[in-house]
Formats: structure tokens, C-alpha cells, sequence
């Protein structure tokens, strides 16, 4: 005999569960130009990047970035262009011919700026 209450309440109890969890994750991004970007990530999903890091590839992007983990105060962890690059509010990493500066760093959020120098 099955019981269709206890399946309704697992279900709700797995939804209540995993729908915080995905709701975490945001991203925004908006270029003012063919190399600058301002980006804000949070949560640790893939994303595409606005622009590829690399020049030579014109404006249309098949490179993604990765927020692993990000401390208020402290280190943002990124999966990114094949590596994993850490950064602090204020400092910067290259990736190819973009710069990409970390402007404030919270907990599992980051706002980023970046520039790709062209060739």
C-alpha cells in the first residue's frame, strides 16, 4: 500500500532543502566597452565569460569563470581559463590578455572589473 502523504512530505522536505541552496547563485554582468566589464558572481556555479579572455577571439566568449569560495575580508577562489587564481579586494590576476581585479570580496560573493588588453 503506498502512502501518498509520506511522499509529498519527502518531496517538500527535499525542495526545502535544495531550493535555498540554488537560490544562492547569481550573476551579473555589463561591458562598456570591447575590454572592460564590471561582473558580480555569487555562489560557486560555472558561468560564461562576458568576453573571451583572449583577444584573438574577438568579442564572443566561450570561456567560463568559476567562483570556488570567497571569505568578507579575505581570498576569493576562482576555477578560471584553466587555472585557479586567488585574489584579494584591490588586487588582480591575469588570464591570457585580461586583467581581472578583484574590487570587493564577501562571503561566496565577489564584484569583479576586468580589462582586455588588445592586440
Amino acid at each position: 500500500m503506498r502512502h501518498p502523504t509520506r511522499a509529498f512530505l519527502a518531496t517538500t522536505a527535499i525542495a526545502v532543502l535544495v531550493l535555498p541552496l540554488t537560490a544562492c547563485d547569481r550573476w551579473s554582468s555589463k561591458c562598456d566597452t570591447k575590454s572592460n566589464c564590471s561582473i558580480m558572481i555569487q555562489g560557486d556555479q560555472f558561468h560564461s565569460f562576458p568576453r573571451p579572455y583572449n583577444s584573438d577571439h574577438g568579442l564572443r566568449s566561450a570561456d567560463r569563470i568559476r567562483l570556488v569560495s570567497a571569505l568578507e575580508g579575505g581570498e576569493a577562489h576562482f576555477q578560471a581559463g584553466g587555472v585557479e587564481p586567488t585574489c584579494t579586494q584591490g588586487n588582480s590576476f591575469t588570464i591570457a590578455d585580461t586583467t581581472i581585479t578583484c574590487d570587493a570580496v564577501g562571503n561566496d560573493r565577489v564584484e569583479l572589473t576586468t580589462v582586455r588588453q588588445n592586440r
